[in-house]
């Protein structure tokens, strides 16, 4: 595996909104040009991960080009296990994403985003994700890893199926672009309260369901970046919370 440092990292399970109605938060930190997105590959089937990922990838590309014709392209290198094994972000400076597998975590989450922007030479975002899990594992986290302990000894994890991966990928690649997650209004109404969105911060994995990047996501990515994508001039506002209303997003 890739050997990856988080110098700055959120654990958005323990946070507590306070706003009134659905609405998503931002990792406050933005890619000021196009990404350039490292798949450090597992040992095991990389053919299927590869195509997973760059599927996942491209449905990003894909929403935001068609959504807003702005510069939205992503670059896109991809490692095998044998060559980057062993090795750190440091030995891949061109990297502003890696995303790396792992087999399972011995926490509840099954994807993990984290950030390091502390130097004005170098940033990236770091993504791992498991590609096996307990089946009961549901949640996804931003940040370090939970503490609570669910694939351990005597404990068999299952390999999860394309579809999950693929719905990781997605959420998980949002991270890597900034948004953090997105949270619905705690006094809706069960039947009414809108959980499509991919960013949604927990997801039900081995349940045979393929999940897509929705409209509130993209509009979230381009309150970030603007309408013409990537590659801004000077820093833009970027709000932590963004509320959203029948009106749209925050001013």
């Amino acid at each position: 595996m890739v050997l990856l440092v988080c110098m700055v990292c959120l654990v958005s399970t323990v946070f507590m909104g306070t706003a009134f109605g659905d609405y998503f938060r931002t990792m406050g930190v933005y890619h000021k040009f196009n990404p350039q997105v490292c798949i450090m590959l597992p040992e095991e089937k990389p053919e299927e991960i590869s195509a997973i990922t760059n599927s996942a990838i491209g449905e990003w590309e894909k929403k935001l080009l068609e959504k807003t014709g702005g510069n939205w392209q992503f670059f896109v290198f991809e490692y095998d296990f044998i060559e980057h094994d062993k090795l750190s972000v440091d030995d891949y400076p061109r990297c502003t994403v890696f995303i790396n597998y792992e087999y399972a975590t011995p926490d509840s989450s099954v994807g993990r985003t984290g950030f390091d922007f502390s130097s004005s030479d170098r940033y990236y975002y770091w993504i791992e994700i498991d590609t096996h899990a307990e089946e009961k594992v549901i949640q996804i986290t931003l940040g370090d890893n939970m503490n609570t302990s669910t694939v351990g000894a005597g404990v068999v994890a299952k390999e999860l199926t394309s579809s999950d991966i693929y719905n990781i990928v997605l959420h998980e690649f949002g991270h890597g672009l900034g948004v953090e997650h997105y949270y619905v209004d705690t006094n809706c109404i069960k039947e009414e309260c809108d959980y499509s969105p991919i960013m949604y911060h927990q997801i039900d994995v081995f349940a045979e369901t393929t999940k897509s990047v929705t409209d509130k996501d993209l509009d979230m990515l381009i309150r970030i970046y603007g309408e013409d994508g990537f590659g801004l001039k000077k820093p833009r506002y970027i709000p932590r919370v963004c509320q959203i209303s029948d009106i749209g997003f925050c001013p």
